[in-house]
């Protein structure tokens, strides 16, 4: 993709007065990344700022920071295109009537890229840009990632209780309750990757199917007798989300 510089020769970003050396030097004509300024020393240094066109006259600022990537949009002549709001982690793509196609891909790894298509039809070519990379030194926040990307599902399985099923990048895992008064099972214990089936002592059947895959599910039975199991689909990770 064809890409230009917004500006040259930007300014370094001070912070306590003192200026904050360039991460990395780029030339005029293609694009040009800086240090961003903060309250925090430690955000500030590994916080950089790219700046680069899509396309048809609109420019953006990328920004990798250890909490993520993130995207604004700019007109060359009037500066900020408000309409189009920001992207990262929590909204990682434009929707569809936007008029352009922009996403961050890989959103919550160490070498995310922005794709972009900005002319309509099947005239527009796709094209990636690379967001700066963290400074020497910094690195993806990994504790945030799995609290991000973490979600929770409540599943009614019958006898009074209660399946949590939990979905992070470490695996699914499920916690059992009483359905009535909101207790946890401890009998029970809890099932992962490690321990993903309850032993024929527990006095119901619950086992986690692919344990390892992107589409786990919970096989459940918690009546005697012919009556057959059922299976439920643990919630799905936000996109972007890494499977470890």
């Amino acid at each position: 993709m064809r890409r230009r510089a917004l500006r040259t020769g930007l300014a370094v970003a001070a912070l306590a007065g003192s200026a904050l050396a360039p991460t990395a030097a780029f030339a005029a004509d293609s694009h040009s990344t800086r240090t961003a300024s903060s309250a925090d020393p430690s955000t500030a240094r590994c916080t950089v700022v790219k700046e680069d066109s899509i396309g048809a006259g609109i420019g953006v600022r990328m920004t990798m920071r250890p909490q993520g990537p993130s995207v604004g949009f700019l007109d060359p002549v009037d500066g900020p295109i408000t309409r189009l709001g920001t992207l990262d982690r929590s909204r990682p793509a434009l929707p569809q009537g936007a008029g352009i196609d922009v996403e961050i891909l890989n959103p919550y790894g160490s070498t995310p890229q922005l794709l972009a298509k900005t002319n309509g039809g099947n005239d527009g070519l796709y094209g990636l840009v690379d967001f700066p990379r963290l400074p020497k030194g910094c690195s993806v926040d990994k504790a945030l990632v799995i609290k991000q990307c973490t979600v929770v599902k409540s599943q009614d399985i019958g006898a009074g209780t209660e399946a949590r099923m939990t979905t992070s990048p470490q695996g699914p895992s499920v916690d059992f309750y009483d359905w009535a008064d909101g207790t946890r099972i401890a009998r029970l214990g809890t099932l992962d990757r490690a321990h993903p089936k309850l032993p024929d002592s527990a006095g119901i059947y619950e086992e986690i199917v692919e344990p390892n895959s992107w589409n786990p599910r919970l096989k459940s039975k918690t009546e005697g007798g012919r009556t057959e199991y059922a299976f439920f689909d643990f919630a799905k990770m936000p996109k972007g989300c890494p499977l470890r």
